[in-house]
């Protein structure tokens, strides 16, 4: 029994979770339905990867006796080379590059290009409420996460690079998530990253139950967590992000959208039925609000480290703390951020935030009315993204992050000296930001709002001069 599940509301319940505001229906999934969900999991994945292993050690002993050079140990190559000398490893590799009927590329390829039309929303939004709420106060997820270190302020910016790499690559074009394209086979390195990360906590648990509560949390990396990440990538923009930018989605864009991360949830061996509509979707999706989300000391920690890292990016985009904590409340409502444990900045960041939410709005608006505006803003985000951050350092999803017994992470002053810190070049470190705590990228934004409040306070005279 999970001891944090609340429970099911009542029928026709109005039901309020920080700052989001639904009624409570008999077909959102219950309490009943998700709970299982927990000591579930991916099944096919976990077999596939004790038959990697197995074979890899079959080969290193083999390079041993040869004295030949040791074989690789990326898991991905393994079964590109091996899928068809093992059952299980073949029928993991005719599911992942099996296409469902229900695909419809013309349809996924308009998903994709959702994800670059609205670039620079769609990446805070990710940032300052699918992290900050989504991941750091779904206490299954988080608790798995904190052991591996990846939330450690030295190697928090890498972590989520990785993660925008994911969403860049399978967003890319329709020829990655083809099967054998580049965001295709990114999946299947991730599904088999989760289930290394699930097998190395479960090993150490047979040696230290206490090391994991697995009666409150469930199996590491399950099926509910699972559901929940996709839910956090395809439905959380559509009614927890963008509308706090002005930004409403069309029902077409959001049925593209949810029908990209569709396919993905397959690949990665999470159930699909969840998604089949816009309205499961949602339905699916407030469930998690109810069910998933509370915050707990952990949350606290990782928040904290998040806030901590990202005010220390380099120029040009240099954000203050407060910066963050007002976009943060912004989104997510001081009642979540309160629980959180972030500060309280005064009105000059909240008024800059402001400036970036018109700026965000207005280009959306600007590319509604000029299709050929869309174009080329999708077409420079799509280009810039990968070559920034696919291209520079890409990643194979290796299994980095090790668990271990006494492996964990609390609250961290970033530090720059450490030896595993992301170092930035010496004249990136002395700017303005560091006289002032103010970050050329939130002037901008300040300097947006005062553009557009005397603009309409000018029409607004001249109207009435007139």
């Amino acid at each position: 029994m999970c001891s944090f599940m609340t429970p099911s509301p009542k029928l026709g319940e109005s039901i309020s979770k920080w700052g989001y505001t639904f009624t409570w229906t008999d077909k959102h999934p219950s309490k009943e339905q998700i709970e299982p969900l927990r000591q579930e999991y991916d099944t096919l994945g976990a077999i596939a990867l004790q038959r990697i292993q197995s074979i890899r050690s079959s080969m290193l002993e083999e390079s041993k006796v040869k004295g030949t050079s040791p074989p690789t140990n990326d898991h991905y190559t393994i079964l590109l080379n091996h899928h068809t000398e093992d059952e299980i490893l073949t029928q993991f590799w005719d599911e992942c590059h099996a296409v469902p009927e229900w695909v419809n590329w013309e349809q996924l390829e308009r998903g994709q290009r959702f994800f670059f039309r609205y670039a620079i929303a769609n990446i805070v939004g990710f940032a300052l409420q699918g992290f900050v709420a989504e991941n750091s106060a779904a206490p299954g997820v988080v608790e798995v996460l904190v052991r591996t270190g990846s939330f450690s302020t030295r190697m928090l910016l890498k972590r989520l690079l990785e993660t925008f790499q994911w969403l860049i690559q399978v967003t890319h074009d329709l020829a990655a998530i083809r099967p054998g394209g580049e965001g295709h086979v990114a999946t299947i390195r991730v599904r088999l990253l989760h289930a290394s990360v699930r097998q190395r906590i479960l090993r150490l648990c047979q040696a230290k139950p206490d090391y994991f509560n697995i009666d409150r949390y469930g199996i590491p990396v399950n099926t509910l967590d699972s559901i929940h990440s996709i839910t956090t990538f395809s439905c959380n923009p559509m009614w927890l992000q963008l509308p706090k930018f002005g930004i409403k989605p069309s029902s077409g864009e959001i049925e593209d959208y949810i029908a990209l991360f569709r396919y993905l949830a397959y690949l990665l061996g999470t159930p699909t039925s969840y998604f089949k509509t816009i309205e499961d979707s949602k339905r699916t999706m407030e469930s998690m609000l109810v069910y998933e989300l509370l915050t707990t000391e952990t949350s606290r920690v990782v928040a904290y480290n998040f806030v901590e890292c990202v005010a220390h990016l380099p120029a040009p985009v240099h954000v203050s703390r407060k910066f963050i904590e007002a976009g943060s409340r912004w989104i997510n409502g001081g009642e979540l951020c309160d629980e959180l444990e972030l500060g309280r900045p005064g009105y000059f960041y909240y008024v800059a935030f402001a400036g970036y939410c018109m700026f965000v709005f207005g280009l959306a608006l600007l590319q509604q009315l000029i299709p050929r505006i869309d174009t080329l803003v999708i077409k420079l985000f799509r280009q810039l993204l990968h070559r920034e951050i696919v291209q520079r350092e890409r990643s194979r999803f290796d299994f980095k992050h090790v668990p271990h017994t006494g492996k964990t992470i609390g609250k961290e002053r970033y530090d720059p000296n450490a030896a595993k810190a992301c170092k930035y070049p010496p004249y990136l470190n002395y700017t303005f930001y560091d006289i002032t705590d103010i970050g050329y990228f939130e002037l901008v934004c300040f300097a947006v709002t005062v553009f557009v409040v005397l603009l309409v306070g000018s029409v607004i005279g001249i109207w009435l001069w007139v």
